[in-house]
């Protein structure tokens, strides 16, 4: 980390400090919300949680080693601490003096559906040049978008970061932290649409990003989503990429090779290229588009974007192909929505021989949860699928679902139920997809299966 001083940080976050006025001067080695990170020359800040308040570690902190501490509230302590009224505000303001530190490039990622694969295929491609921050696995909220931006060191030259939300307003303080040069949007579906309202407000709560946009920066959409479409009709500084032709970037010769991903011709700017995709699914397609719209922005020879994306590896949980026991299994548990589940029973029934999929409960979907989850079960029985799993009390509507189409469907109300039974459902040869929305926990169906 780049060093700043105890009063730099004092100033960000608008605070009171309190204690010698030698400590003001010291050097602050590192930002931490976790008091078991601390280390000598740390700066602490309590956050306050649903579970837990970060003012009960601030005693522990300076036993530690840190060489101040944020707090809400008065101290009754001779250590060096800043009043503040906010510690999550003060936390994100001190990440935005931070980031004002570096002159890189900062490219931002939103949208409902496959925000973490687009960041790690954008990273692939833009490593194969540059000195590249990226997210880490899905650190994309209030407190995951600072921890990330003070990771940031003089070396780096790009920043890929991932932006998530499921309030409005939320994407606003993300995207005031980090300024981006570059806004990806990747689509506009039903996840959070609990708390959204609706596509249209999913929309609104997603394009927060652009409010804070640098004034020489760019937005790059996926042209073929109807919602994303209607910025390139309103604004100037907006490239769409997707298959249909219609986009700036678009794909011809699209050649799906089942598990082993797939091969199409890009074209952009009366140019053209050829790619391999080493990920399965046509969704892989569009996150392909979006690395290649972030090279092209960034001045990248065509055969680096190439090599970039055919380079690209999944993170666990992130439709990551394993094989053990006799078994194929795509791990997928990460997280869910009508959408996702709909992309990953496609990418299973590229499989040969037998398909089974483990399908749990998609969460934050509103009033129309139960007839997501019966449209997701009767996808699946109409792609086909040998055999559909269904755990977990919303799951139920996907089990009716397949059920009403004559899929070979069995339904389990907790995890542990299924894996009672999951012998009798999956044979050796077979080829199994575990989802659901990341609070089911299914990592331990994949677990059980693989191990």
């Amino acid at each position: 980390m780049k060093e700043f001083s105890v009063y730099d940080a004092t100033r960000a976050c608008d605070g009171i400090y309190n204690g010698g006025e030698a400590v003001k001067g010291q050097m602050v080695k590192g930002v931490v919300i976790d008091n078991r990170k601390v280390e000598d020359g740390f700066l602490f800040v309590p956050i306050k949680g649903e579970r837990f308040d970060g003012h009960d570690f601030i005693g522990a902190a300076y036993e530690a080693g840190a060489v101040c501490c944020l707090s809400e509230k008065k101290l009754e302590t001779q250590k060096p601490y800043i009043l503040v009224k906010d510690s999550l505000q003060a936390y994100q303001d001190i990440a935005e003096f931070y980031k004002g530190l570096f002159g890189v490039k900062m490219i931002g990622i939103t949208g409902s559906v496959g925000k973490t694969t687009t960041k790690e295929m954008v990273a692939s491609v833009l490593e194969q040049q540059f000195c590249v921050l990226k997210t880490e696995g899905n650190l994309n909220n209030q407190t995951g978008v600072p921890q990330n931006l003070l990771r940031l060191l003089p070396e780096h030259e790009v920043a890929v970061i991932e932006m998530g939300t499921n309030h409005f307003g939320e994407i606003r303080s993300l995207s005031k932290m980090a300024r981006p040069d570059f806004c990806f949007l990747t689509n506009i579906g039903q996840a959070h649409i609990e708390h959204l309202g609706s596509r249209e407000g999913i929309l609104k709560a997603k394009s927060e990003m652009l409010e804070y946009m640098r004034e020489d920066g760019r937005v790059f959409v996926n042209g073929d989503d109807e919602y994303l479409w209607t910025l390139k009709e309103t604004r100037s500084d907006v490239t769409t990429f997707g298959i249909g032709t219609q986009n700036d970037i678009y794909t011809t010769d699209i050649r799906e090779m089942g598990l082993e991903g797939s091969d199409f011709t890009a074209h952009f700017d009366g140019k053209e290229m050829a790619i391999h995709v080493p990920s399965p699914g046509r969704h892989m397609i569009y996150n392909a588009l979006a690395a290649i719209a972030a090279g092209l922005a960034l001045c990248m020879e065509p055969e680096k974007i190439a090599r970039g994306i055919a380079g690209y590896t999944p993170i666990s949980g992130r439709m990551c192909i394993e094989k053990a026991n006799g078994l194929t299994v795509l791990n997928d548990v990460y997280n869910a929505n009508p959408g996702s589940m709909k992309a990953a029973i496609d990418v299973l029934s590229y499989a040969k021989g037998r398909k089974v999929c483990v399908l749990g409960d998609m969460f934050e979907l509103g009033d129309k949860a139960e007839e997501y989850h019966r449209q997701v079960g009767s996808y699946a029985a109409k792609k086909g699928i040998d055999e559909i799993l269904c755990v977990g009390e919303l799951a139920k509507g996907i089990y009716d679902g397949a059920s009403e189409r004559c899929g070979n469907a069995s339904y389990f109300k907790t995890q542990n139920e299924l894996l009672e039974k999951i012998e009798g459902h999956i044979h050796s040869g077979d080829t199994v997809l575990v989802k659901a929305s990341r609070g089911m926990k299914l990592e331990k169906t994949v677990e059980y299966l693989l191990h």
